[in-house]
Order: C-alpha cells, then structure tokens, then sequence
C-alpha cells in the first residue's frame, strides 16, 4: 500500500439525523480472524471504526469487504487510535504480545478512553500494568455471533469508563453480560471443553463429524454440532486457546491431535472453507440414507417407565404391532393407560380431512410368552447392568432365531449389557431420547460383532418411527451423553466455587454460548440423580477422559435436590440454603 491511511465511506458517513447523538467511534487494533470480525460487526451496527493493522495483507483483506462492513478507516499503527471513544486490542493471544501492544495504545489513547481486549487465556490482572487504568476484557466463543458477550473488568476501571464501554456495546446490538475475571471465563471455557471432547470422539474413530454435529443438533437442540462450531471459531484458533487453558490447570483435556492435523493441512474451518466440514462450493451435501433391510413387524418393548411406554407409543405410531410387556398385570395395565391416552389425545388433534390409518394394532401384558413371536425386541428396564443381563440371557433362549435384540441403555455399555444373549450378530443399541414419541434422534450403537444385517434392521426401525439416526461406538455414554454430562458437571465445579451465581451462569451459556437452556436449568430438567449417575459411569470408563461428579453433584443429589421432580428443590433452591446457613462455631472461630 503506497499510504498508510485509507477512508472508505461506509453508511456511518450519512449524517446523523438532527438531534440525534453521533455514532461512536472504535478502533480495533489487530484485523485477524476475530479483530476482522469484530470491525465487521460494529461496522455492520453503523458505528465509525478504525481498523488498525501493522500487516499490509491484513489491511488488504479488510479493503475488500463489502462497503457495509469495512471499516470507515483503515490504518496502520499508531494512526486512529486518540481519536476513538473506544479502543479494541485484538491481536493473537500470547500474553507478552499483548502486553506490549496495550502498552502501546496506553501511550497513543486519550485519558479516560476504555480499552478492551480479546485474552480469553489471560487474566485482567497480567495485563493491566502495561495497559493501565480502564481495561476490560471482551470474551465470547464464535465472531459470526457476536450478539452478546462476557465483560470482565480489570481493579482500576472506572465507572464511568465501565458505562461507557457498555452505551458503546448497546448502541452496536451486542448484549454485555458483566461477569468475574477468570481464564476462559464462563460460556467459552465450559463450551470449548464440551467441543474438544466432540474432536477427540472423531479423531477416536468413535464417530463421524456428521454424527457427532448431528447427534447434539437433534439430542440437545444445538443450532449447529460442536464440530461446526469449531469450524467458526478457527481450528487454529481453538487449538491454540484450549493449549493454553490446559496449560493453567482446571482439569481440560489437551486438544484433540486432529485439530493439529488438520491445521496442518490448511483445514482452519469457515475461514478456509474447510475444516471438520466443507463449506462453499465444495460443501458437501447431507449423507444419504443407507439402504435398510426389513424391520418386521411385531415389537417387543420391555419395561412399563417412561422410556419403555414412550418407546412402545412411538412403535405403535409408526405401524408396528407393538406388545409392552410389564413384570405384572398392574404394571402392565397403568402403562397402557398412558399409552392409550396418548394416542387418543393425538388422534383427537388430527386432521379430520386425514387419510392416516392411524396406530397399528398394540397391547400391554406381563405375559412373556410374546417374546416367542417377536421380531425385535427393544429392552427398557431400569438402568441396572446385572438386570439388563439376565433379561438378555432370557432373550436369547426364548425369542426366534432371527429376532433383533435391542436395549436402550442411555450409559451402560452395550456389550457387557447383551453379550448374556448369546448372539453377538444380532444385538446392538438403539438409544431414544425423552420423550421417545417427540424426540428425532436415536443412536445406533453397533457391538464389534453385529451383522451388518442387524445394523440396517435397526435403522429401519428408526426411520419408520420418523427419527434420524447417528451411529458411534460401543462405550458408556455414547455421544450425546458423553458430551453433556461433563459439561454440566464442570458447570457445577464453577458454581461450588463461587465462580459464578446460578442465574449469570444460564444467562451467559444461552446468550453467549447460544445454548437453548442454561446448564443449572438443563440439570434440574434432566435430575441430579441421573446426572450423578451418568457421571459415575463415564467417570468409570477406561476410555474416557472424564472427570470424577463434582462435589456439588454429590451434595445435591445426598439432600434430594434433584430438581424439576422435587419441586422448589433444585441447584439454585440448595446454594441459596447453603449460603444462609449459620457458619458452625468452630470455623467462625
């Protein structure tokens, strides 16, 4: 570039109207991955923005930006910098870099004009001696969002450059969330752990990306997989940032060797067009469905709990002539009950106009001679490995020699589960989620020995109940459960700590981390006792990397405060209780 500052006119250069209060200015200091971005985003807002880059390609990629989203201004250092309302330091995380930098814009800013940085890694406290007084920090997880943040404040910011900081976001649309100052802080630490783990299940050869992405689309209610959140942020990006979380201690499993690998390969993600996925004209189109063999028609479902007569409605929906057989005629007459009224209830909603049959033909008995005639069997007894076993043992002497066995088991190994049966072809997973009538997803768990037969039996099933499949390897948890249960898990850690307050908490994960329940409301909906349960068992597994249930888990589970059913007794109803409960003598003193 043959000059050093170039104006472009954006829609910030129409004047405002009368009476009307000036846009702000910003400088962003640093035009990589997330500086880019965030010019973009407050250009975007119609604020006036200085983009600030030493690099002459950096400069270059920002000049060719549509006129909506370049920067008013683009400059090299030290240039733009006194004339802003705000200064945005956004270079690479390496905390000496960013030390000096600060240091830099501590010379060129006009007094009493906040700053605020990227570090997500660093702590307001390691930087704000080069900084000085009026530092904040800007965190998020993905720069293509940025509707809210986290704001963390440094000791010596001030008031006024606090409600400064946060009219400057306001005018721009972006939500600030005020929270403690902390490495990775909330939203971002917690969520970029749960994303490495969904890296390491690919790089395992436990389960495809699209798997993965689909199974937390479907089973969680994620706008994107964690695997095309990765991609968003920047594999090199992520990688990077979890390196050095890791390196600060706190229990985060290094990053998945895939990411190196691909980062290696100039894979970065959206930015390169490639990543765990393609994007552009190279994306690839969804997979098709694989050819299935025929289901049968007479299903088995065993057990009379919610998951047994949610799976046995949904059966009997979708066209099966489904029996659920209860250990007894009582058991068996109150499952049908809710299975009745909920297919009457759905019937009575229907379109009248409607050519649909509607449900096939089903029953409830505790009569196990059904099991001679049944061509799939789903087990959906309670969550015991010894019970699970002798039930499959059962199985495997009475059912037809071509029946397909299935448990769903939501954290118990599938192996250890059916190997009692006997016949290791024709056995496998088939996970549904609560409630099994509503939920799209089911997870095909395959054993090292069923049939590739027995695998598109499965997934015809599945398809005929309208669900879409994911398919992983046999280990506790499987994918969904895998990933989330952790999360939460580490979502308490925070809280027992003090780190945090429940509502902040939840606000920041579904503002910030665009998750569609905060992690303490996800817990008290899912029960702490299933959550501790789960978490034991992952916690169990040789293969995983998982980390023992938070203490908290344990307390809240000791004191029967599992949530949604104790009601007015879950995590916020036991840590408001805990912090007014009179300190003992003993530790006053």
């Amino acid at each position: 570039m043959a000059d050093h500052t170039r104006t472009t006119p954006t829609t910030d250069s129409v004047p405002s109207a009368e009476g009307a209060p000036p846009p702000f200015t910003v400088a962003v200091v640093g035009l990589g991955g997330t500086g880019l971005a965030l010019a973009r985003r407050l250009t975007r807002a119609g604020l006036r923005v200085i983009g600030i880059d030493d690099d002459p390609a950096a400069l270059v990629r920002a000049l060719r930006l549509s006129p909506g989203e370049r920067p008013r201004t683009l400059t090299r250092f030290p240039a733009g910098v006194a004339s802003a309302d705000l200064v945005i330091e956004a270079v690479p995380e390496p905390a000496a870099l960013k030390r000096a930098v600060l240091a830099s814009l501590r010379e060129q800013r006009r007094p009493g004009t906040p700053v605020l940085t990227t570090a997500l890694t660093t702590p307001l406290g390691d930087l704000e001696d080069a900084a000085g007084p009026d530092l904040f920090a800007l965190r998020f997880l993905r720069c293509d969002a940025l509707d809210a943040v986290e704001l963390a404040r440094a000791p010596r910011a001030g008031d006024a450059a606090a409600a400064r900081v946060v009219e400057v976001l306001t005018a721009a649309g972006i939500k600030a969330h005020q929270v403690g100052d902390r490495p990775g802080s909330l939203a971002p630490g917690l969520l970029l752990g749960l994303l490495n783990e969904a890296a390491w299940m690919v790089h395992d050869g436990y389960a495809s990306a699209e798997d993965v992405d689909t199974a937390m689309r479907l089973g969680c209610g994620w706008s994107d997989g964690p695997l095309a959140a990765l991609d968003a942020i920047g594999l090199d990006t992520a990688r990077d940032v979890l390196a050095r979380l890791g390196d600060l201690g706190g229990g985060l499993r290094a990053p998945a060797p895939i990411l190196d690998e691909l980062v290696a390969q100039g894979a970065l993600g959206t930015k390169s067009g490639r990543g765990f996925h393609r994007y552009g004209e190279g994306a690839a189109q969804r997979r098709t469905v694989h050819p299935t063999a025929p289901p049968g028609r007479n299903v088995v479902v065993i057990g009379s709990g919610t998951m047994a007569t949610g799976i046995a409605e949904a059966c009997a929906r979708g066209g099966f002539r489904t029996t659920l057989l209860a250990r007894s005629e009582e058991k068996a007459a109150a499952a049908a009950e809710r299975i009745d009224f909920a297919l009457r209830r759905n019937s009575a909603s229907a379109d009248a106009g409607s050519d649909e049959t509607g449900p096939a033909s089903w029953t409830a008995t505790s009569d196990r001679s059904v099991l001679a005639s049944a061509d799939i069997v789903v087990e959906a007894v309670v969550e015991d490995l010894e019970v699970k076993r002798r039930l499959f043992a059962e199985l495997g002497t009475v059912c037809p020699p071509n029946t397909l066995l299935a448990t769903s088991t939501s954290s118990l190994p599938v192996g250890a589960c059916t190997e009692t049966a006997g016949r290791p072809a024709h056995v496998l997973g088939l996970h549904f989620f609560n409630p099994a009538p509503l939920m799209p997803l089911v997870e095909l768990v395959p054993g090292e020995r069923t049939s590739a037969h027995t695998l598109a039996r499965a997934r015809a099933v599945a398809e005929r109940l309208g669900k879409q499949t994911v398919e992983c390897g046999d280990r506790a948890g499987f994918i969904v459960n895998a990933l989330l249960f952790p999360y939460l898990n580490e979502a308490l850690g925070l809280l027992d700590a003090g780190e945090t307050t429940t509502a902040t908490l939840d606000l920041a994960l579904k503002s910030v981390g665009g998750q569609p329940l905060g992690p303490v409301r996800l817990l008290d909906t899912v029960g702490a006792d299933v959550a501790l349960e789960v978490q034991r068992r992952l916690h169990a597994e040789p293969t995983l990397w998982t980390p023992a249930p938070a203490a908290l888990l344990e307390q809240l589970v000791a004191t029967q405060h599992l949530g949604r059913k104790t009601a007015g007794k879950g995590v916020r109803a036991y840590l408001t209780a805990r912090a007014a409960a009179p300190v003992p003598a003993a530790v006053a003193a």
